[in-house]
């Protein structure tokens, strides 16, 4: 099917899934010229990733998926604010799967290598507004891009993780369905490994700057290897420098992902791995 018509199917599921949602009748995906974007709320909404490797052998294995928004004038606008304009759950619940489902649509649309996954946030407000069958609605408009839930990382909170039990029970509904989760920033000085594993969580996501800045090489090290005794891979952000990548490294990092791979983006995996 051309991915012109995948558009038109989306935009008209979704509104059919969030009939009373506000944001749902001021929103849609475009496809024009093979230039993917989104409107909502009258913002604009362009789709970026950012590569994912595995540095054991340079392989490229994922990629992130990131957000520029701007207004109607072209000023920048931090992707978070968007959800100042979901004033109730239902639009947070329209919103959330919008964004997840756009960048979705660019993963398809950019033709990887089938084995690269796609790693996306999921909001926390998205979460709370849904009481159970977490990711099985977005498990169903993946399956309309060809994709399986097994190709897709969820980036849950590593702190609201811990603690909230609704946040629990959507890990296990998402394990459930066949996602892989990464818990972003946890807290170093205090984290629950046994409960992660237990929950299904196969990385934390922690970004270069922490590294630098918040912890001892020691602390560090040592959170490191914890993880890695629990079954739980490091997964390091915001890699743009030969330094930060060697940082990285030396804390035994599993996976890492920044604009410094970006040569190596367009590549197929095995050829990356080389």
């Amino acid at each position: 099917m051309p991915l012109s018509s995948v558009v038109e199917y989306l935009n008209e599921r979704l509104h059919q899934l969030h009939p009373t949602a506000r944001l749902s009748q001021q929103a849609g995906f475009r496809y024009h010229n093979r230039v993917l974007t989104a409107g909502i709320a009258g913002f604009r909404l362009f789709p970026h990733q950012v590569p994912v490797v595995r540095p054991a052998d340079g392989a490229l294995v994922a990629y992130r998926a990131q957000l520029r928004v701007e207004t109607s004038r072209g000023h920048p606008m931090r992707p978070e604010s968007l959800y100042v304009h979901a004033w109730d759950a239902e639009d947070v619940l329209f919103l959330d799967r919008f964004l997840r489902t756009f960048h979705a649509l660019h993963h398809l649309s950019e033709g990887h290598d089938a084995d690269a996954w796609l790693a996306v946030d999921v909001h926390l407000r998205h979460v709370s507004a849904i009481p159970e069958q977490h990711g099985q609605v977005f498990q169903e408009l993946l399956h309309r891009l060809g994709l399986a839930p097994a190709q897709v990382v969820l980036r849950l909170n590593g702190r609201a993780l811990q603690q909230d039990p609704h946040v629990q029970a959507a890990a296990r509904s998402f394990i459930g369905h066949g996602y892989r989760l990464l818990a972003t920033r946890p807290d170093v000085e205090d984290t629950d490994w046994t409960l992660l594993r237990e929950l299904g969580v196969g990385w934390v996501g922690i970004p270069v700057p922490t590294l630098a800045s918040r912890h001892g090489q020691e602390t560090l090290s040592a959170w490191g290897r914890q993880a890695q005794s629990h079954g739980i891979g490091l997964w390091i952000e915001r890699i743009a420098s030969a330094e930060a990548l060697e940082r990285a490294q030396a804390l035994g990092a599993e996976l890492v992902e920044g604009e410094l791979f970006q040569a190596v983006a367009h590549l197929p995996i095995r050829e990356a791995a080389r």
